[in-house]
């Protein structure tokens, strides 16, 4: 039996073989998936967790796909998409538990339908709650980790073990999930109790905020660059002669030269051309090494990226 059908029968979700994962990206690019799983239940993650490690195929996990460059060639092994079968949550006065593939954004405005807030600081920014944990989502000063009470994780053994907020070693876009090869399943959140009205208000002034500032007519990635401690990446990028560079229909966007945007048939190797120019305009001009907030999936050959020294 085929890898693709032994999988089918393990789990009642989703499998599909050479899925274009530009389907999956907000960038709108990407390669296939060789093999694609969007499991429908904790049970059927875990079937598949383990099927991958017993036959040695690598394994990918991604949410809405807001923060991420998938490569041209696509990735090999297996594909894990925690979306909406992922997406439950529900209130217990103001504590919130919510499993990973959410949407932030609904969530935050049913939220707000129950008189709860705290993270109107994040209206506007898109994806699954999941990917906003592990790149400790939020503003420049205000993040989503503050209300991170717990949650659930689950290994690449199919082993599930439960994180207190110090665990994730949440720090500026980071978690321990960037680097350990951990599922976040759910979490529980802390919310505030407020007015509806006061949180539609501040709704409306930070999404205006963003739609002034960001280049949101256009498929992209959110920010390209982490900030430096001392300034900011758009800033210095703009000083730097960045904005309207491109590669193919890759572009930095006018608006805000922190955003590439897909101006409709941008490929991976487009985007990292524009990346490469950019984060050497930034070193030669202002001495400063800008660190990718985007993360890069898949096999991207001579990235000829500039490292910050540890």
């Amino acid at each position: 039996m085929k890898t693709i059908e032994k999988i089918r029968n393990l789990t009642k979700g989703t499998v599909l073989f050479e899925e274009p994962l530009s389907k999956h990206t907000s960038f709108k690019i990407g390669g296939p998936a060789e093999i694609f799983v969007e499991p429908s239940c904790v049970d059927d993650l875990e079937k598949v967790i383990k099927f991958a490690k017993q036959n040695n195929l690598e394994v990918t996990v991604i949410g809405n796909g807001t923060n991420i460059l998938v490569a041209d060639e696509g990735i090999r092994g297996i594909v894990i998409k925690l979306g909406n079968k992922f997406g439950k949550f529900t209130f217990s006065q103001n504590i919130a538990f919510i499993e990973a593939g959410a949407s932030l954004q609904f969530f935050i405005e049913q939220s707000m339908r129950h008189n709860l807030g705290g993270l109107e600081f994040a209206f506007g920014i898109p994806g699954a709650i999941g990917g906003a944990i592990a790149m400790n989502a939020g503003t420049n000063s205000h993040y989503i980790s503050t209300k991170v009470l717990y949650g659930d994780v689950m290994d690449l053994n199919g082993k599930i073990y439960r994180f207190k907020h110090d665990d994730f070693h949440f720090d500026y876009r980071y978690s321990i999930l960037q680097d350990e090869r951990l599922i976040l399943l759910n979490a529980v959140i802390a919310m505030e109790e407020k007015d509806e009205k006061e949180i539609v208000k501040a709704k409306e002034m930070n999404l205006r905020v963003r739609y002034d500032k960001q280049p949101l007519d256009f498929p992209c990635a959110g920010s390209v660059f982490k900030n430096p401690p001392t300034t900011y990446a758009g800033k210095v990028l703009e000083e730097s002669g960045c904005k309207g560079l491109h590669f193919g229909d890759a572009i930095i966007s006018d608006k805000h030269a922190n955003f590439i945007v897909n101006l409709g048939n941008a490929t991976a190797d487009d985007v990292v051309n524009l990346i490469r120019e950019a984060q050497s305009r930034v070193y030669k001009n202002k001495d400063l090494v800008l660190e990718l907030e985007i993360k890069l999936l898949g096999d991207f050959k001579n990235l000829g990226l500039i490292e910050r020294k540890k």
